[in-house]
């Protein structure tokens, strides 16, 4: 058996192994867009007050030529510029007094069933003095709590005469807050 071919078998190529994907790469960060600028903010009107100069007026460049006569508008009138007004500051207030040794405002009377209670408490009142130191009107601003002293506190308030207030040497209507307390001694 010489010479014998003995058939082979195919030869096949073993297969690739699979390629490990390649690491992504990485993707650039797109830029950030920019703010947008801020627009400048709007301008307030002038105030009220604002005291603004005339414009100045600038000198006509020379003509080269003369020029033909043309009928010309008449000028505007110059702005009138607001006079400022000198106003003396007012002044200050200053306010009512009750304190007065003169006055000789008595001191309200405790009720007696209010001692006996032994109630206490302090009444607000808004006192509305007239410019010849008597008063006006009273409004209860706070109560004390008790209807009996609120009431012997209004009466008292009441006769009572103040130093008016004041602004400069002019006595002036004014409201004040009267404090009334009623305190067990």
């Amino acid at each position: 058996m010489i010479g014998q071919l003995v058939p082979q078998a195919p030869v096949t190529e073993p297969e690739p192994l699979p390629m490990q994907p390649e690491p992504p790469k990485p993707q650039p960060t797109p830029p950030k867009p920019r703010p947008a600028p801020v627009p400048p903010a709007p301008k307030a009107p002038p105030s009220e007050r604002a005291v603004t100069a005339p414009p100045a007026e600038l000198p006509a460049p020379p003509s080269p030529e003369p020029a033909v006569a043309e009928p010309s508008p008449a000028p505007p009138p110059p702005p009138v510029a607001a006079a400022p007004v000198a106003a003396e500051p007012a002044a200050p207030v200053i306010p009512p007094r009750s304190d007065a040794a003169h006055l000789s405002n008595p001191a309200p009377v405790y009720p007696a069933v209010s001692r006996r209670l032994r109630e206490q408490g302090r009444v607000l009142f808004d006192v509305y003095i007239l410019p010849d130191g008597t008063v006006g009107e009273i409004k209860l601003k706070r109560s004390s709590g008790f209807a009996r002293l609120d009431e012997a506190a209004l009466e008292a308030v009441r006769q009572w005469r103040y130093v008016p207030a004041m602004r400069g040497d002019q006595p002036i209507p004014f409201w004040y807050v009267q404090p009334i307390d009623f305190a067990m001694r």
